[in-house]
């Protein structure tokens, strides 16, 4: 079940089958690992492939100005795109995921270029979740110093100032997602698109694995133990209140300090490294994921996402009802 390239002077030459598009902080990582587990299923070790995205997008610091379209042509070609994933020849199907896929519309026509049978699978949540969620990631990685609601109130002109900026820290951008899908579909039949939401992966996990086996053409009583696992969490920790004290701050740092040097060698991967250090620094630290957005907050960004959500169940003839002030 191999993609062919079309127009390209590679015949014949095998390509994904399907690629997870996005949105950012919506359960792409969780979704990755449940069709990985799948035996007719090649997905490449690396979780996050940016191939269809400008090289200097996925830098860890700020860059002023637009994203140098010309540049990413002129270095980037469907060999190198197909070499990805030669170790899945003869899976039933090969794909790989991009979190950031739908909302940069200017992947969309690359991706039909370089993959042009592929489907593409689509995870949708609350977009008022989804900005908060996105925010403590961002704060987390050091790319975000501002407050949540000076972020939002800046973020139309930093994504103005820098493409960098609308890639990273469009909060609020990325949570239209009539618009974004509606630029898919300019490009992408809606037959090959296929939506599913966070709340469906997490509440209805087999059913909603089954579905998408279907939609990729794979035996769906097999390999979905565990679809409704939860990866990718937001690990990003804030100091405590007292612990954030001008003269306490140098004794904080210290512990987090030592505390990483003494979990990395006993830690066998990454994500247990970050449990077993998120446990030994809660005297210090608390995980952004138990901070509540303020109810003004929300109500006001309920409100702000209602007309992109009645838009949304206009295009998927569905409804969103929960995502509603």
């Amino acid at each position: 079940m191999w993609a062919t390239a079309i127009g390209d002077p590679t015949d014949a030459m095998p390509l994904p089958d399907f690629v997870i598009v996005g949105e950012r902080r919506c359960g792409t990582t969780s979704l990755y690992h449940a069709l990985d587990r799948h035996p007719g299923v090649y997905l490449p070790p690396k979780t996050e492939l940016s191939y269809f995205i400008e090289d200097e997008l996925t830098s860890a610091h700020w860059i002023d100005g637009e994203a140098d379209a010309a540049a990413w042509s002129a270095t980037h070609d469907v060999a190198g795109y197909e070499a990805l994933f030669r170790e899945g020849e003869g899976a039933a199907a090969v794909g790989h995921k991009g979190a950031d896929l739908l909302f940069w519309a200017a992947a969309h026509p690359r991706m039909a270029r370089f993959a042009p049978e592929a489907r593409l699978i689509v995870t949708l949540r609350d977009p008022t979740d989804r900005a908060w969620s996105q925010y403590w990631n961002e704060v987390g990685k050091g790319r975000e110093t501002l407050g949540f609601e000076e972020a939002l109130a800046e973020e139309e002109s930093r994504a103005k100032r820098s493409d960098w900026a609308r890639f990273h820290l469009s909060y609020r951008a990325r949570g239209f997602y009539a618009a974004s899908l509606s630029k898919l579909f300019e490009v992408f039949p809606r037959e090959r698109v296929h939506v599913v939401t966070i709340g469906e992966l997490k509440g209805r996990p087999d059913e909603t694995m089954a579905g998408l086996c279907n939609f990729l053409g794979l035996d769906p009583s097999v390999g979905l133990a565990g679809a409704g696992e939860r990866r990718n969490e937001n690990w990003t920790t804030v100091p405590r209140p007292w612990a954030d004290r001008p003269g306490l701050r140098p004794i904080t740092r210290a512990y987090s300090k030592a505390m990483k040097k003494i979990v990395r060698p006993l830690a066998p991967t990454k994500e247990a490294r970050r449990r077993a250090l998120r446990k030994l620094e809660m005297p210090f630290r608390r995980p952004a994921t138990g901070i509540p957005m303020s109810h003004e907050t929300r109500d006001r960004l309920r409100e702000f996402y209602a007309p992109s959500v009645e838009d949304l169940e206009k295009l998927l003839g569905r409804s969103f009802a929960e995502w509603k002030p």
